[in-house]
């Protein structure tokens, strides 16, 4: 026993929600300490309002109203990372409509300056960061859904980018993640392409540079992507959301960031977004699946 503060399996161990003004359609959303306080704070992209919110938590739980910076139109996906090497997180958004991304500089605080805009090709909706080429630098990786490809924004020093950089892919580029595959120490590209019922891996060959993707089948419309080692043998697996099919996807990697054909599992109906988190505290991942159409979340269990 370790007294009443332990939750017992059978406590509710959520208070219902308290909820925040946001701007209109609120899309993304990151938790990240922006002001160095020591708590988290939120980052939402507002893509109906065209701007993003940001919402500093002021003790026990509990946020201030949102500050917003205006972006570009349609700001789909948000994300947070120190790209100008000041130790504090910036924010870089997926402006969809606009044909860019744009990056805030966390000038301290907890504010941030006006947007510097990068262009994309045509509509990017998915965005990560990772140092790509081995400078100690943060770059920017994108999915050009309407243009079949991604891109790569390499960081050229203080918070600034380099032309974008593209890689064919699939049609339908959904979803973009980096995770090392291969083992080599470098991030490579993985990326749903959603209208090709298949996911690509780029292989990172060095100083940002890329191989031709290989394609993985998977069920239909694979809407998101994540990597994730599901059956401990310390090489990322790839799980892929495929919304048509009402499954998720495992593809196990096989070594040499090659992967084994997908094992599917049901999902409910349109499952749009997937991640991997060990829910139960067995150092297992699970994964949890949003279903869009079926309005619920799904938890499917790590037995590995």
């Amino acid at each position: 026993m370790h007294g009443s503060a332990e939750c017992s399996q059978f406590s509710i161990i959520f208070i219902d929600q308290t909820t925040y003004s946001t701007g209109s359609n609120p899309d993304s959303l990151k938790a990240v300490d922006v002001n160095g306080d020591g708590k988290p704070d939120i980052i939402v992209a507002n893509s109906g309002s065209n701007n993003v919110g940001v919402l500093l938590n002021i003790g026990n739980g509990t946020f201030a109203a949102q500050t917003t910076y205006s972006t570009d139109s349609g700001p789909v996906e948000v994300t947070a990372a120190d790209v100008n090497g000041d130790g504090k997180p910036d924010i870089i958004v997926a402006n969809s409509d606009s044909n860019n991304v744009g990056v805030f500089l966390n000038t301290g605080n907890g504010t941030f300056s006006a947007q510097m805009t990068y262009a994309t090709d045509n509509w990017p909706g998915s965005v990560v960061t990772v140092d790509v080429n081995g400078d100690n630098k943060t770059d920017i990786i994108f999915a050009s859904y309407l243009s079949n490809n991604v891109g790569v924004l390499f960081n050229i020093g203080n918070g600034t980018f380099a032309a974008q950089t593209t890689y064919s892919t699939g049609s339908g580029p959904a979803e973009v993640a980096a995770a090392d595959v291969n083992g080599d120490g470098k991030p490579d590209i993985i990326v749903a392409n959603n209208l090709s019922n298949n996911f690509g891996v780029l292989l990172n060959l060095g100083n940002g540079t890329f191989l031709t993707p290989t394609t993985y089948l998977t069920d239909s419309g694979p809407a998101c992507v994540v990597a994730a080692d599901v059956n401990g043998d310390g090489k990322p697996d790839i799980i892929v959301a495929n919304s048509n099919s009402n499954n998720v996807g495992v593809l196990l990697n096989i070594g040499n960031g090659t992967f084994a054909a997908q094992m599917t599992y049901s999902a409910g109906s349109g499952p749009a977004c997937v991640a991997a988190v060990d829910v139960n505290g067995d150092n297992k991942p699970d994964i949890i699946v949003a279903n869009y159409g079926s309005n619920n979340i799904g938890v499917l269990l790590n037995h590995c």
